[in-house]
């Protein structure tokens, strides 16, 4: 079975220069800098949007505006030691909810861009071919160089699930050459293991996908229904790969609904808040369960 990395903006915090959550939504609230509370990201972006965008304001900003701040505050967005050495792995494919290419500087490789989509990142990667093997990157929630793909919203997120809900469900088309292209149901590729890899969703059910530096926020609907559906078919059809979510700090609650939806979750301890130990730390453990396939 093949390895899937999924990380987070968790890993990017370890570099000298990363841009917190805080700062970019900060950036796009402009002059109300209101206290978001226990709101999500989704929703402190929708205020901030709805606001500046009312029927009464005289000066509406453009949404294209406000993501625009967003990733020209991520394109210095640099590496760490961290990311170089996950960049090394025997993997083939990473997904990330980063919009930033520090993945990309830590692998040094100029890439090819093989997606067509303009808002939505169902098909959205990149290739870096070296002389060794190729890996892809897929920018699962948008990038910089293309800032009406970066999803922050409810409205985007929403739309990104009606989308995966397609793609699983097999009425998903897309053009290649100018011929629309349907994919089959993910139960039919399931039974005849028959994996398109058309979408990052497929890696979901045809690899073993090892989740760090993602806090799995609940406002991250998409990834959610995605894991949700995954267990669902469980009953239905013969899924071999695993889903392993490593995290420092959890609550019972969400470890007993992750263990519900067939996610093993490995917890690993932080010592004097020294992050990038445990990150080490999760890479041992990453490499201990490619080998022997079972979570220790």
């Amino acid at each position: 079975m093949a390895n899937t990395l999924f990380f987070g903006n968790g890993i990017n915090r370890l570099s000298e220069n990363h841009v917190t959550w805080s700062d970019l939504l900060d950036n796009i609230k402009g002059i109300n800098k209101f206290e978001s509370g226990q709101l999500p990201n989704t929703m402190v972006y929708e205020r901030i949007f709805l606001e500046k965008h009312a029927p009464d304001r005289s000066e509406k900003k453009d949404e294209l505006e406000i993501k625009n701040v967003i990733a020209n505050g991520l394109l210095e967005q640099g590496p760490n030691e961290v990311l170089e050495e996950l960049a090394s792995l025997p993997i083939e494919h990473y997904l990330t909810t980063n919009y930033d290419y520090a993945f990309e500087k830590a692998l040094n490789i100029s890439p090819v861009k093989l997606s067509s989509e303009d808002i939505y990142s169902l098909r959205r990667k990149r290739m870096y071919k070296s002389e060794n093997d190729t890996k892809f990157l897929w920018n699962i929630h948008g990038e910089i160089d293309n800032p009406k793909s970066i999803m922050l919203g409810l409205d985007h997120y929403c739309g990104s699930v009606s989308k995966i809900d397609a793609y699983v469900k097999g009425t998903y088309s897309h053009k290649i050459n100018g011929v629309d292209v349907t994919v089959k149901s993910m139960l039919e590729k399931l039974r005849d293991f028959s994996f398109c890899h058309t979408s990052w969703v497929d890696l979901f059910f045809s690899s073993n996908v090892h989740i760090l530096g993602f806090s799995l926020d609940y406002s991250e609907t998409d990834i959610w229904w995605l894991l949700n559906k995954r267990a669902r078919f469980l009953s239905e059809a013969t899924i071999n790969n695993k889903i392993y979510f490593y995290t420092h700090n959890i609550s019972d609650e969400k470890k007993g609904l992750l263990e519900a939806f067939s996610v093993q979750v490995i917890t690993i301890e932080v010592i004097g808040d020294n992050f990038e130990d445990m990150y080490w730390s999760a890479i041992k453990k990453i490499n201990a369960n490619f080998n022997r396939g079972t979570a220790s």
